[in-house]
């Protein structure tokens, strides 16, 4: 398992954070996909709920990965708005790191 991706990485990753959310990364795409409680959340976070985003489950333009590391939020700065004004969307702290696509020399 991956501990952590950077900005200049490339490849397709799905992160899970601890409220069961998995956000579908294509780095060299620049694309993000949230998908809402796609696992179940882990214990401490079973009273937290789901929280439905904008724009749930479109792939997105990853603008900037500031941060991705599990056991911390993930932070993403990503283009939702029509007015192209940028929002940094934070996650709950990542528990999981996959790669899509096998590594390729």
């Amino acid at each position: 398992m991956l501990q952590e991706l950077r900005n200049d990485d490339e490849g397709r990753y799905v992160v899970t954070t601890a409220t069961g959310s998995q956000y579908e990364l294509d780095l060299t795409a620049r694309t993000v996909k949230r998908i809402m409680a796609a696992t179940a959340p882990v214990i401490e976070y079973l009273d937290v709920g789901f929280a439905q985003l904008r724009r749930d489950g479109e792939p997105l333009e990853l603008l900037m990965l500031e941060s991705c590391s599990v056991g911390a939020r993930a932070r993403y700065w990503i283009q939702v708005r029509d007015d192209h004004i940028v929002t940094l969307r934070q996650t709950s702290p990542v528990v999981r790191i996959a790669a899509l696509d096998p590594w390729e020399p």
